[in-house]
């Protein structure tokens, strides 16, 4: 596998300099039914623009092999009201025919179908597998990456969801879809947060999918670079913003954006930390231990040096991980339910902004007497 080289920053063009590499990390945040020996793992090297201070990778996966399966096939509360309080919020302002850029699951495509306003709405997303939703009549789907070639007609609004935060050339790639509207069109983002994710010591917030520190400003400065304008933001669970903007060729470019890294130094530090102290913690465990999460938190902690012996299993709620091994690690995956009738098991649980839900979850519905390493 041949890796992509970022060779200038995303943002202003300046040089890059290396700034932390975390050795042999698993390309795939999902599971796998295949023999360990089969997993990809690449250095992913973490550098800093000299000029703006932007922090992002160096190396990056070719998209077909970064997204050759999915690996989000359930939906949980927090992103079932993400998806309907975006939808709403989308609904205020779009009508006509509407492309969606990523959005496998269909569930927000679906929510907007619903409004009298919206004739249409086009998904492009290469991840089908990863659907659990029949589209509603007026959905479309097209399974392929975005390529602005494959717009057959002008789109009155171009949505994406969770996607710029993707991008490897976000600047250009967002200027190519804001290039499909006329004048007046509209293009609707959510995007995460990611210096304020990384400040609350969230490990989803940068990885080999989320491969550079977008923060609101950033956002602000890639809407103005492809003539778009911002109208109205709104926040959503703290790490989180919509944002609807209006196509004008009049747009006037901004000076370049300065970013102020320490939000990741502060990361990696306290992580290192954390983990040290996770690990005293364990030492001499008192019950059955597990770490909760098929994905990249429980990834990054066992980079960050966790060992996996410490613990029995993976925990996750999607069916899909379970019985499965988490890639990259010698881990397999059950059901929070294997808690049920162990007394007093200790969890650790370092699931950003999806912990409490998870942590009731558990609480509430399957072991009351349940250890949480928070």
């Amino acid at each position: 596998m041949k890796l992509i080289q970022r060779k200038h920053c995303i943002s202003c063009g300046g040089e890059l300099l290396e700034v932390e590499r975390f050795i042999d990390f698993p390309i795939f945040m999902g599971t796998t039914d295949k023999g360990q020996a089969e997993d990809l793992k690449v250095d992913m090297i973490f550098s800093q623009c000299k000029e703006c201070g932007i922090v992002q990778l160096e190396e990056l996966v070719p998209l077909d092999v970064l997204y050759r399966d999915a690996h989000n096939n359930s939906i949980g509360k927090v992103w079932q009201r993400h998806h309907l309080e975006f939808a709403n919020f989308i609904k205020k302002y779009a009508s006509g025919d509407v492309v969606e850029v990523g959005g496998a699951h269909l569930t927000l495509a679906n929510h907007l179908i619903e409004s009298e306003d919206i004739s249409t709405v086009t998904v492009f997303d290469a991840n089908l597998s990863a659907y659990n939703n029949t589209p509603r009549d007026g959905v479309f789907l097209k399974e392929q990456f975005f390529d602005s070639n494959s717009v057959t007609s002008k789109p009155s609004a171009i949505i994406h969801s969770h996607v710029i935060e993707h991008l490897y050339d976000p600047l250009v790639e967002i200027k190519k879809m804001s290039d499909l509207l006329d004048d007046g069109g509209y293009m609707f983002v959510s995007a995460p947060v990611i210096d304020k994710m990384m400040n609350d010591g969230f490990t989803n917030a940068m990885n080999l999918e989320h491969t550079y520190g977008l923060s609101k400003c950033l956002l602000r400065r890639i809407m103005k670079y492809a003539n778009l304008k911002i109208i109205e933001e709104k926040e959503f669970n703290k790490h989180c913003v919509f944002i609807v903007a209006i196509k004008s060729d009049n747009t006037v470019e901004q000076n370049k954006y300065k970013q102020d890294p320490s939000y990741f130094y502060n990361f990696i530090s306290n992580k290192k930390l954390e983990v040290e102290s996770i690990k005293k913690e364990l030492a001499s465990p008192k019950s059955d231990t597990f770490i909760f999460g098929a994905h990249i938190f429980t990834q990054f902690l066992l980079n960050f040096g966790l060992e996996e012996n410490s613990f029995s299993c993976v925990l996750d709620n999607d069916r899909k991980k379970q019985e499965s091994r988490l890639y990259g690690t010698g881990l397999f995956v059950k059901s929070p339910e294997v808690l049920r009738n162990i007394d007093n098991p200790t969890v650790v649980l370092k699931a950003g902004q999806y912990t409490e839900e998870i942590m009731t979850d558990i609480v509430n519905n399957i072991n009351s007497n349940t250890r949480f390493i928070l």
